[in-house]
């Protein structure tokens, strides 16, 4: 029996794989892997047990954002070369400013998404504009702040991926009827996006604080979810 849609569920992902819809599209930003001691969750996995996690996904359709050496290393060791990548950048106080957004048995199409042409004194690009165009497709290269403490969709959780970065990929990738699913839902931005966005999906984490904290956010976007429970797996 199959997992039910737009659900949050509280479980190990690997437990759950074969329970997945067909007509999916993975969006996660996995655990790093770094040895560090999350306030909800032990980020430390053995890298056999980390790349086999992987392995387990090679044949879905998946986007994944990571660190790029942890991306090349352990995510392309589990699901092989990827099918195209982003660089998403920001500025921080952190020594890592840039991540890897890589796709397997996917492919984004940028132009989906416009972004306002660069160079718009150019009178090429004026009678562009002129003649009703948007803007340009988005580039290989996404700046985009991270979530900040005062940043309006701040949840009370580690790493929160913006808002405007899963956008992107959804926008880009997902085809209609396709579900949106999240192995590690964290604060519930995949979830929260695609439901805003239409798309029916599922989401999965281990940590019973990280579910909280999603189905609470998802209920403040539609009323329907505000009143049901995570399921325990």
């Amino acid at each position: 029996m199959g997992l039910e849609l737009n659900k949050i569920y509280q479980a190990d992902c690997r437990t759950l794989v074969e329970k997945l819809p067909t007509n999916l599209l993975i969006i996660s930003d996995p655990p790093y892997n770094i040895d560090f001691d999350y306030p909800e969750y032990d980020d430390a996995m053995s890298e056999e047990e980390y790349i086999e996690m992987f392995t387990l996904l090679q044949q879905m359709p998946c986007v994944f954002i990571h660190y790029p050496e942890e991306m090349i290393k352990y995510v392309c060791s589990g699901m092989g070369a990827p099918e195209e990548v982003v660089s998403w950048v920001y500025p921080s106080n952190i020594n890592r400013q840039h991540r890897m957004i890589a796709w397997w048995n996917c492919k984004p199409n940028f132009s989906k998404v416009k972004q306002p042409y660069r160079n718009q004194t150019d009178k090429r690009i004026q009678q562009q504009i002129a003649n009703g165009s948007e803007g340009t497709a988005i580039y290989d290269w996404w700046e985009i702040d991270l979530v900040k403490n005062v940043s309006s969709e701040k949840q009370p959780y580690t790493n929160q991926i913006p808002e405007e970065v899963i956008a992107r990929i959804i926008k880009t990738t997902a085809q209609p009827g396709d579900v949106i699913v999240d192995l590690f839902n964290g604060s519930g931005t995949t979830v929260s996006v695609a439901e805003k966005l239409g798309f029916d999906w599922i989401g999965i984490d281990i940590s019973a604080r990280a579910v909280e904290i999603a189905r609470k956010r998802i209920g403040g976007i539609n009323p329907l979810f505000s009143g049901i429970s995570a399921t325990v797996l």
